[in-house]
């Protein structure tokens, strides 16, 4: 019992020596002047992990796109440059527009 319980201390003084030899990193921080400073310093970081997945995704992704599956949006530009004054005329309200006796009903926008 003696023996077991000796064995016991030393191995918990062994394992708890062990984390305590572990070097302490310190994180200096430096001071920026600048955002342009800041730019710089951010430049060269290390990527993470999830970034380097990202970024495999995306080489996939271009690795495999075709013309058939366009999954992309186009952007005309602001809206406010869009002329909305003219309504969509669609081919059936053209054709009955042009004729004799169709009745015109117009309602408040």
């Amino acid at each position: 019992m003696k023996n077991i319980l000796t064995l016991l201390v030393v191995l918990s003084v062994l394992l708890l020596t062990a984390c305590s030899s572990k070097p302490q990193v310190a994180i200096e921080k430096k001071p920026l002047l600048s955002d342009h400073h800041l730019m710089m310093s951010l430049l060269h970081r290390p990527i993470t992990e999830d970034q380097q997945m990202m970024l495999a995704f995306a080489q996939q992704r271009e690795r495999y796109s075709n013309d058939i599956f366009v999954n992309t949006v186009n952007i005309k530009g602001p809206k406010i440059s869009d002329d909305n004054s003219q309504r969509t005329t669609h081919v059936y309200a053209a054709l009955i527009a042009r004729d004799v006796n169709s009745i015109r009903i117009i309602t408040a926008e």
